[in-house]
């Protein structure tokens, strides 16, 4: 068995400690901790988690701040709308509760943590790869090639101040103020008590944007959109903004420098139309483990972990940075909104492939049948 350094913590530990390899967690800090992010797990993610023995049932049960969501919404800010409801649970959960229950994970099944900042710049990562067979790089956007600025903030209501819908519905709405692929989303996060959250952002490409004031564009998106405006009558409190980057996806990607190889956003991984990037993430931890215990050696394993990316997650990515370029045009939105308003079989798929069900390059076949 391979001894191996995992700089971040995540499904990449839990996988190849459970393959009986000798792995490190090398992380900057301990756990839990707060991580800035939309907090939604995709109905992707969902199926993903469970290679981990993650399910939902279980984290109704084991934790507090939980938001089952069994509707999708897109809109464009005070035009058009549709809601789709699904019978798959889709849900949102902080990531701060999220990453410690990943962390919890990996050293459950024999992972060694350790507390340490690693700078590429020093030759940290060099050391670490001399003194390991594998280190496995993901620590994040950090290690990846930024393409776009989110922002979110969480809002404080009392329950019994909003619907239904507002508790179990994920929003996105997409605005001129944001760019043709830019959107602000609504996400039920704590649904479960009498006080409830919801996390309330924007993500902006920076190919697109003509501001680089991502705050000032957080607040164009709450002031001018008609349902953010009617949950600001009714908010209790309001966190601090807080700004994250992002590495989405880029063509030409190499996963793999020796016997280091990037996962998830390290890699840039994140989805180029939604910016979500845990499911690929942890798809990425368990392939990467895959690519290391068929290899006889590193350099086999770099082989087959780059083949495996290509393999799993290169076409969609590719394909979603083709309907990215496609949607150059806000007006595009408006169109897609209207056709799953007439089509109830364009707005189930289209839903679907929002949720990560339907891969982008999969979208245009799936519609003919």
């Amino acid at each position: 068995m391979a001894k191996i350094a995992v700089i971040g913590a995540g499904s990449a530990g839990y996988h190849l400690a459970k393959s009986g390899h000798q792995v490190t967690l090398i992380d900057k800090s301990g756990f839990p901790r707060d991580k800035v992010c939309g907090d939604g797990i995709s109905l992707e993610t969902v199926q993903v988690l469970s290679t981990m023995g993650i399910y939902p049932q279980d984290l109704r049960q084991r934790i507090a701040e939980y938001a089952p969501i069994h509707r999708f919404f897109l809109g464009v800010s005070n035009q058009i709308s549709h809601s789709e409801a699904t019978t798959l649970e889709a849900y949102c959960i902080p990531r701060f509760v999220f990453d410690q229950l990943l962390h919890e994970k990996a050293i459950e099944s024999g992972c060694v943590p350790l507390i340490q900042t690693i700078r590429e710049n020093n030759g940290q990562l060099q050391h670490l790869s001399e003194t390991f067979d594998y280190l496995i790089d993901a620590r994040g956007v950090s290690a990846g090639e930024v393409s776009a600025i989110a922002i979110r903030a969480y809002w404080m209501f009392n329950r019994q101040n909003l619907s239904d819908v507002d508790l179990s519905e994920a929003q996105i709405h997409f605005d001129h103020h944001l760019g043709a692929s830019g959107y602000g989303w609504i996400f039920p996060v704590s649904t479960q008590g009498e006080w409830v959250k919801l996390n309330v952002g924007v993500i902006v490409w920076l190919d697109e944007s003509q501001k680089t004031n991502v705050i000032q564009l957080f607040k164009q998106f709450i002031q001018s959109n008609s349902q953010t405006r009617h949950l600001l009558s009714k908010v209790i409190h309001q966190d601090t903004p807080k700004v994250y980057p992002l590495a989405t996806a880029r063509k030409g990607n190499r996963v793999t420098d020796g016997n280091i190889l990037k996962i998830g956003d390290a890699a840039n991984l994140t989805d180029p139309l939604t910016g979500e990037g845990i499911a690929n993430a942890v798809l990425s931890g368990l392939y990467v483990a895959q690519a290391i215990n068929m290899s006889r050696s590193p350099e086999m394993a770099a082989e087959n972990w780059q083949y495996l990316y290509e393999s799993h997650f290169e076409a969609d990515l590719r394909a979603g940075l083709r309907i990215k370029a496609f949607r150059k045009f806000s007006w595009m939105n408006t169109l897609l909104i209207w056709s799953m308003k007439q089509n109830p079989r364009i707005a189930t798929q289209v839903s679907r492939t929002v949720a990560g069900l339907v891969p982008y390059h999969e979208v245009l076949s799936s519609l003919r049948y």
